[in-house]
């Protein structure tokens, strides 16, 4: 007799029961097709990252991270244009994290967000002016998707054309509402003000730091370099 439910596994309610609570069952995330990942431009590498797979190091309050992020979806925080700065080392799981959001956000909201790394957004509005794709329609989609992820915004100094594209990205999204996440290896701003310290107030200008600042609440992510260690597990294993 077939059964009538679907998933065998969870019988269609998306949870698995475990002896310390429940966690999402597998099937939840077969619902995201690649069309679905297309339009949110998700990398591949990121496509199956979420925060059932995030490895919670308790120690640097991981699971109060993802307790947040949680929350700001259950609560509705996004209505708002509220979204989160996350901060910290290259390496530590910021991208993994903002993924897990946006993904969420998809299948508890039906709400269809855009990814991009902030150097592969300003060099494909750069290749667009030499033709096949307009940048209007680029920066359109970037200013009024739902929520917009900018990964490793402020990983390297910017020109002013691409400090002038950032601006109006943010501006606009600040205006309209518009919520972003954004990750970071350099802090928003300097904690010291006696102190050359980089951060992104530097890079960008105070405007667009405050504005950030605002709307976008600060969590820090701390722990090893997770690429890193990864690489040393590889070489370990490969020579032993």
């Amino acid at each position: 007799m077939k059964s009538k439910y679907t998933c065998p596994i969870c019988q269609d309610t998306g949870w698995i029961q475990l002896k310390g609570g429940v966690k999402k069952c597998s099937c939840q995330f077969r619902n995201m097709s690649s069309s679905i990942y297309k339009r949110m431009n998700i990398p591949k590498r990121y496509q199956e990252k979420n925060f059932d797979n995030f490895i919670i190091n308790k120690k640097y309050k991981h699971h109060l991270i993802i307790k947040r992020l949680k929350d700001y979806i259950n609560l509705e925080e996004y209505k708002k244009g509220k979204g989160f700065f996350l901060v910290g080392k290259p390496g530590v799981g910021k991208t993994h994290l903002a993924v897990a959001l946006l993904k969420e956000l998809f299948l508890k909201k039906n709400i269809v967000g855009l990814f991009y790394d902030t150097r592969s957004l300003l060099f494909k509005l750069k290749a667009s002016f030499d033709g096949s794709e307009s940048s209007r329609e680029i920066l359109e989609e970037v200013v009024n998707t739902p929520v917009l992820i900018l990964d490793d915004l402020g990983s390297e100094r910017l020109s002013d054309w691409a400090r002038d594209i950032l601006h109006y990205i943010i501006i606009n999204r600040y205006n309209d509402l518009k919520p972003m996440i954004i990750t970071s290896n350099i802090e928003l701003k300097s904690k010291n003000e006696d102190e050359l310290e980089d951060s992104l107030e530097e890079r960008m200008g105070s405007a667009i730091a405050s504005r950030l600042s605002e709307v976008c609440e600060i969590l820090p992510v701390k722990g090893q370099d997770m690429r890193g260690s990864k690489l040393l597990e590889l070489q370990e294993t490969k020579g032993s």
